[in-house]
């Protein structure tokens, strides 16, 4: 099965960016959300680079959320 083009935006990003959360951390979020509910946060250029990706289809019109269904 092919990945999605959100999935491997996610993978890559995760891969370039992606840095290991902290137990303190982890536990308040995990008690809260559920057993791996935070796998990984991002350094700042990783947020830039999620942000700026979110603004580029933002503004071209491009669907945000490539769920593969239709309405």
């Amino acid at each position: 099965m092919a990945m999605s083009k959100n999935a491997a935006f996610c993978a890559e990003l995760k891969s370039r960016n992606g840095i290991e959360v902290d137990p303190a951390e982890r536990q308040p979020v995990e008690a809260e959300l559920g057993a791996d509910a935070i796998q990984y946060k991002l350094t700042p250029a990783g947020l830039r680079q999620l942000f700026q990706s979110l603004s580029d289809q933002s503004l071209s019109g491009g669907d945000t959320a490539d769920t593969g269904s239709q309405g």
